[in-house]
């Protein structure tokens, strides 16, 4: 009968265990090993495919670029061509819209800039000026009246001097005025019928030039293209009318910039250049 040490079949048992979780071990390290290669080679894909990317992009943005200058190129030699074959149409020069048709617009537009009160609005400010103007005649005669008490009076006193104190320091409300509210509603009726007026002659020479293909102004092509976009006719020839409209109104006489200077302060002018840089951008798009 065979004997057998049962601590050295323990410990070979040990071994056998031991190296199988060597085994074990070196299985998931080559694993591991494995899929942080596996990891740097996707993230190095991910990072030239990126560069890829990047430079295509460069290389995108720089085509666009090239064919914006080839087509402003284009549109200028387009001109040049044109010039020398087709008439001009003048949009600067308007013997029809004298001065007074322009001082009556703008008449117009600072009577529409200047507060107006409803007739609610007069009736409590007149309300107010007259409680000004009763106050005003109590605390005058309180102070007349502080000058000539007698100096036992101290109560009396003091309610005089309270009247006196109820009106200092406080100003009389401004009084709605009548003629001038009327004379700003006849200076805007007059200065929308001047703004007709002054329209309907510029949309006529406007519309005259498209219809015999004139040769625009490089200060009116910049600003609204060479011509009107397809499906809106109707609404550039009205931003083009307020256009030329605005360059009489405030005397510009840039041959480049429609516009000119952005103005600073706020009002109809800025309402105005604000809405048709929007416009005429829109116009503009390919």
């Amino acid at each position: 009968m065979k004997n057998i040490d049962p601590v050295k079949a323990l410990d070979d048992k040990v071994e056998r265990l031991k190296k199988d979780l060597k085994s074990l071990g070196d299985r998931i390290d080559n694993a591991q090993t494995d899929a942080a290669q596996h990891k740097l080679s996707t993230t190095n894909q991910v990072r030239d495919t990126t560069r890829k990317i990047a430079k295509t992009n460069e290389r995108v943005t720089e085509l666009a670029e090239s064919v914006h200058r080839l087509e402003r190129l284009l549109v200028a030699l387009n001109r040049k061509v044109r010039a020398g074959e087709t008439r001009k149409a003048d949009f600067d020069t308007w013997p029809e819209i004298g001065k007074p048709l322009i001082a009556r617009i703008l008449a117009g537009q600072e009577a529409y800039a200047r507060k107006t009160f409803t007739p609610q609005e007069a009736k409590t400010r007149r309300r107010a000026v007259a409680e000004y103007d009763r106050q005003a005649h109590e605390a005058i005669d309180a102070a007349e009246a502080l000058t000539t008490l007698p100096p036992n009076a101290e109560s009396l006193w003091r309610k005089k001097y309270k009247q006196w104190q109820t009106i200092v320091g406080k100003q009389r409300p401004e009084a709605p005025d009548d003629n001038e509210h009327a004379g700003d509603a006849a200076a805007k009726t007059a200065g929308n019928e001047a703004v007709a007026q002054a329209r309907e002659l510029i949309r006529a020479r406007i519309e005259d030039a498209v219809a015999n293909d004139l040769l625009f102004p490089a200060w009116f092509e910049n600003m609204l293209g060479p011509a009107a976009p397809p499906g809106k006719a109707d609404d550039w020839l009205y931003t083009a009318t307020d256009v030329v409209l605005y360059r009489l109104l405030h005397d510009i006489t840039s041959p480049a910039s429609a516009l000119g200077t952005a103005p600073q302060e706020q009002g109809h002018r800025r309402t105005l250049h604000d809405r048709l840089i929007v416009e005429c951008a829109d116009y503009r798009k390919p």
